[in-house]
């Protein structure tokens, strides 16, 4: 057997989430215990990174206080150069002095790492800024001290950048913890809407089925009554008025054609004639409506116009062609009046008569309960309009909020390394 063929193959463990099912008004209680952990654990592992700082800064202070003592050896150089090292030492002694004596705060609360971290970032620009601005006097005059010191700042620069790391680490949860919570609040918001209207729509739907019940029950009545002898009778009855009603229009299309037969020597006669002003007046309703102004109490008035017009043509004080025909005319329609009236008159009440008639059906009240049904009609529509809008804005909250949980979910679970179902 050739060496190492039947050797298993060992697989990277994968690393398993941990998984718990929470609610809601769980996640604040946890956001809390992890901001709670994030920041002790800030302080825990910041608190070497600064004491090393503090370590750097005292042997820098030490570097420094050498250095003031030192002479430098420039007394046997030329003097204005012996004035530009002095005041370049002075400066670097006193900065660095200065910045150096920072003492970093004893660690235990957050606010405690942010004004170690703003120290150490101060003593690091003022320190490195004093040292860059005077780099060619200390590397030429104090290089044995340059060198050291250019460590130790390297090294303090090294502890800050990992405290800053772990700061804005923090600072990144606690932007993450903002957001979750904002998450949180938007779906509470959603899951009280989807409440609302999953609440709302039963009742619709009970009053859609109530407005079904009553469009039946209207249905019914209005059937049985048009069902009815008395509704058959009504539509009887209408049917007569309205064929009375073109016997009407009939006889006053044909007396109206009468009087279009004498429309000149009685318009004519109308300007020329002494009458009365009653009798004017009539004549100039009978000019424009003949057939509305012969009525029974107006027969002799119409009969002495005419007879007036007549005698007018006939002593030419109308002026028209043909006066013998327009008074033969004039003379026949005398003579059809009383068929005309008695015509009209049992048209009249013949139409009194069978209006009169119309009571066998109550037709209000039958047009009152249709347009209640019409009304009960559109109200169900207008609900299972309101019911499916409901029913598809209530389908795509919900399918919103599954998309929140879930995104709120893995949020959760990249702050905490924790998987968690969130119920709802």
């Amino acid at each position: 057997m050739v060496f190492g063929w039947n050797k298993k193959r060992t697989e990277k463990e994968e690393h398993v989430l941990s998984s718990r099912e929470i609610k809601l008004d769980q996640i604040s209680s946890i956001l809390s215990e992890l901001k709670n952990s994030k920041q002790k654990h800030l302080v825990e592992n910041t608190t070497p990174l600064f004491s090393n700082i503090q370590d750097e800064l005292n042997s820098i202070l030490k570097i420094i206080d050498h250095l003031s003592n030192d002479s430098l050896k420039i007394d046997d150089i030329d003097n204005q150069l012996k004035i530009i090292v002095t005041r370049s030492k002075t400066e670097v002694i006193s900065i660095i002095s200065k910045e150096a004596k920072a003492k970093m705060p004893q660690l235990g609360t957050l606010d405690d790492v942010k004004k170690a971290t703003e120290l150490a970032s101060q003593a690091l620009k003022k320190i490195g800024d004093v040292l860059g601005k005077n780099s060619r006097v200390i590397h030429v005059f104090a290089k044995k001290y340059a060198q050291d010191l250019k460590d130790h700042l390297a090294t303090i620069n090294t502890n800050y950048m990992s405290a800053l790391q772990l700061l804005n680490n923090y600072t990144k949860f606690e932007s993450d913890e903002s957001l979750i919570k904002e998450k949180t609040d938007k779906i509470v918001d959603m899951s009280q809407t989807i409440n609302d209207k999953s609440a709302q729509i039963p009742k619709l739907k009970t009053t859609h089925d109530h407005l079904v019940t009553s469009i039946s029950d209207l249905k019914n009545k209005t059937d049985s009554l048009k069902s009815s002898p008395q509704h058959a009778k009504y539509l009887e009855i209408k049917n007569l008025i309205e064929q009375n009603k073109k016997e009407e229009n009939k006889l006053h299309k044909e007396i109206d054609e009468e009087f279009s037969k004498i429309s000149r020597p009685l318009g004519k006669y109308f300007y020329v004639t002494s009458l009365e002003k009653p009798l004017k007046i009539l004549m100039e309703e009978l000019i424009q409506d003949p057939a509305k102004t012969i009525t029974t109490q107006n027969k002799g008035s119409i009969i002495v116009i005419l007879e007036s017009c007549m005698k007018g043509t006939l002593s030419g004080a109308v002026s028209v062609k043909e006066a013998d025909k327009s008074v033969d005319h004039i003379s026949a329609l005398i003579r059809k009046i009383d068929d005309f009236l008695v015509r009209k008159n049992e048209l009249m009440q013949k139409d009194q008569n069978l209006q009169s008639q119309l009571g066998v059906f109550d037709i209000d009240a039958f047009e009152e309960l249709e347009q209640k049904l019409q009304k009960t009609i559109t109200d169900k529509n207008d609900m299972e309009s309101k019911i499916k809008k409901l029913e598809s804005e209530l389908a795509q909250e919900t399918s919103n909020r599954t998309h929140a949980i879930s995104e709120l979910g893995r949020d959760l679970q990249s702050i905490s390394n924790t998987k968690y179902i969130i119920l709802v």
